[in-house]
């Protein structure tokens, strides 16, 4: 059993000289900081997405709301045109319908006038 006790503080002498119980360590620190540091740019780079999202999103919600906006008011726009041409078609009808009236009011009084 002393051989093997020896032996281990050999290797372990010998794992000291080279750095190995270091060197175990920084890699395992260097492991840590990589994971770390791509959690980071994960990060990052989600929030990076979602506001290019939301921008985007809104952009284009808000585009295509505002033409519709427009569309609607030029829809509405035409629909107030054509209902004053309505308006315009009654008085029209209007004056068709007292025209014949009143043209038989001005000839009686134009008969009255030359004694007719």
């Amino acid at each position: 059993m002393s051989s093997s006790k020896g032996d281990e503080e050999i290797n372990s002498n010998n794992e000291e000289m080279l750095g190995i119980d270091k060197l175990s360590v920084d890699y395992d620190y260097l492991l840590y900081k990589i994971n770390d540091y791509v959690n980071s740019i994960q990060i990052q780079t989600k929030e990076v997405c979602q506001r290019q999202n939301e921008l985007i999103s809104q952009n284009v919600v808000e585009d295509i709301v505002d033409v519709n906006i427009q569309s609607f008011k030029d829809i509405l726009s035409k629909c107030e045109e054509l209902e004053n041409y309505f308006t315009m078609l009654d008085q029209i009808e209007m004056i068709s319908d007292t025209f014949h009236g009143r043209i038989d009011d001005v000839l009686k009084e134009y008969r009255k006038l030359n004694g007719n």
